[in-house]
């Protein structure tokens, strides 16, 4: 077989080989080894390869731009260190500061695309905030907290059918299993439908400023072969996290008396995305629940993490592991409520004294914190699924309710950036973004692999994953 290999009118499957060893990491040498016997083409080989795949997606995502399709452009920064073996005055270790983007239809589904993209009806609206209040748009109401209960309910009911022991031995656990399904909460669910998304590249610039942020619209209207006309003749969505809509505000803000509307940048219509809030939540959680290590606070996570022998900084965690720990530590929490049998009469119960601020109160009265401190972790824990839940099942309703409650939590936890953002976000949806637009921006919210209902992930998640692969 490895005689027909280096037959160079075959040679797909070491095509194939050598771009599979190239991006796990092996050395040149190893794949030059590999290249000699016929398993794999050269190191040159794979690299004009790897161009060559970037510079297609490239050209399907500059397709999309010029198509008249609904779009949105999401961008983050990349931070790349390279380490020289042997510094010269000419060659040193350097940092990249390097921009990746990506570029995702929204469907258009319902949607007039004249109007989702008029800058007339959009400017109209500019200035209606002055009508919000904190009572009626930010303070979460009495139909949010029916709401948020019945979603606490939901997710009690699926950890305890799910991670009981001996579950899997209940008679009637399907149908139990569908009910619980069944009884999930909704609040205008999008339809499930595979997400057209397309990696626009990377540009040499750094978008961690104002000024880059100027450069990065003009190198991506360059790259999307667009007229300065064509433009600024639509409203142009951008989406990253806040450090990238904040600079995109201050941005127009410094530009609004230009008196061109490239140069005011006026087009533009920033939104923070839903990946990085999750992120900040887990540091929110972390920072109310962690408590300090070695301390012999069966409550907290500190404790927790010790018994489950995870190691890694609490100042700053790693969101996939805040995010395992917290969930065990609501699962054991939950568990170790008596009576487990009677599932469907109890989780009304247990929300009822074991998940609201009241209970909370009421342990604290007798004295008992480690009980009032369990059941805040129980309240926070639980939002920040039903946030992972609303965003899994593509559901924007269920995303901006759970924000009116982290605008308090991430200004307690001393996160004053994503608290004005949750509000920003709040008010400019409500007042200043016309019916249309509002909905782009749901839309714009959520990638979908599979088209499958329940397995949406965040966009600047997908972007986070094109990080991956560009390090």
């Amino acid at each position: 077989m490895l005689a027909f290999i280096r037959n160079r009118s075959t040679n797909l499957l070491p095509l194939l080989l050598g771009l599979f060893f190239v991006i796990n990491g092996s050395s040149t040498r190893t794949i030059n080894l590999l290249n000699n016997i016929g398993l794999s083409v050269s190191v040159r080989t794979v690299e004009r390869l790897k161009l060559q795949i970037s510079q297609t997606a490239v050209d399907l995502a500059i397709e999309l731009l010029t198509s008249g399709r609904l779009y949105v452009i999401i961008y983050d920064n990349i931070n790349i260190y390279l380490r020289k073996w042997e510094q010269r005055l000419i060659n040193r270790n350097q940092m990249l500061n390097i921009t990746n983007s990506a570029v995702i239809a929204i469907d258009e589904e319902g949607l007039d695309t004249e109007q989702a993209v008029n800058l007339d009806a959009w400017k109209a609206l500019r200035g209606a905030r002055k009508d919000a209040s904190f009572a009626s748009d930010i303070r979460p109401s009495k139909d949010d907290q029916a709401f948020i209960r019945r979603a606490f309910c939901w997710q009690i009911a699926d950890i305890l059918v799910s991670h009981t022991p001996g579950h899997l031995k209940w008679k009637d656990r399907p149908a139990m299993l569908d009910a619980v399904a069944n009884s999930m909460p909704e609040d205008r669910p999008l339809q499930a439908k595979k997400t057209d998304a397309r990696p626009f590249g990377v540009f040499d610039v750094n978008e961690g400023t104002k000024k880059g942020q100027a450069e990065l619209d003009e190198q991506m209207r360059l790259r999307a072969r667009q007229s300065e006309e064509s433009w600024i003749s639509r409203l142009r969505f951008r989406m990253g996290d806040w450090l990238t809509s904040n600079l995109i505000r201050l941005l127009k803000r410094d530009r609004a008396d230009e008196p061109d509307s490239l140069d005011r940048m006026d087009f533009l219509k920033e939104q923070s995305a839903l990946w990085h809030f999750a992120l900040q939540a887990t540091h929110m959680i972390m920072k109310a629940h962690y408590g300090e290590e070695g301390e012999l606070d069966p409550t907290s996570l500190a404790w927790h993490k010790s018994q489950l022998h995870r190691v890694w900084d609490p100042s700053k965690p790693n969101y996939a592991a805040a995010k395992s720990l917290i969930r065990h530590s609501l699962i054991a929490r939950l568990l170790h409520i008596p009576n487990l049998d009677q599932i469907n009469s109890l989780v009304d119960d247990i929300v009822r004294d074991f998940a609201t601020p009241d209970a909370a109160r009421r342990a604290k009265a007798v004295k008992d914190d480690w009980m009032a401190h369990t059941i805040y972790f129980i309240r926070d824990a639980l939002l920040f699924l039903e946030f992972e839940a609303g965003v899994r099942y593509a559901d924007p309703g269920r995303v901006l309710r759970i924000m009116k409650y982290w605008a308090m939590m991430f200004r307690g936890a001393g996160q004053h950036n994503y608290a004005r953002e949750c509000v920003e976000f709040l008010i400019f949806f409500k007042y200043e973004t016309p019916p249309m637009m509002q909905k782009v921006m749901e839309r714009a919210w959520f990638y979908n692999r599979w088209g499958v209902r329940g397995r949406s992930i965040p966009a600047d998640l997908y972007l986070e994953q094109l990080n991956y692969w560009v390090k």
